[in-house]
């Protein structure tokens, strides 16, 4: 059976291992908030690239919806 003080001691390791988890989820989370911030800033810098890429990519899918049907889609007979 464990003591008062063996179980206190297994909590406090359990409580700073949480507690480590939650910085690390924080700094994850801050991360990710920080790209979508830079994307934003990317294309503020340069939109026409940004526009020409996002032609390119609808050109592209367009084209593969044109081969066939596009998913979901019904033929009209």
């Amino acid at each position: 059976m464990e003591t008062y003080s063996e179980h206190r001691d297994h909590l406090l390791r359990s409580i700073e291992q949480d507690e480590e988890e939650m910085r690390v989820a924080t700094h994850e989370l801050t991360e990710a908030v920080r790209f979508k911030l830079d994307l934003g800033e990317r294309i503020k810098q340069s939109p026409l690239t940004w526009v020409i890429g996002a032609c390119l990519m609808g050109a592209w899918l367009g084209s593969r919806g044109a081969r066939g049907l596009v998913a979901g889609q019904r033929s009209r007979g």
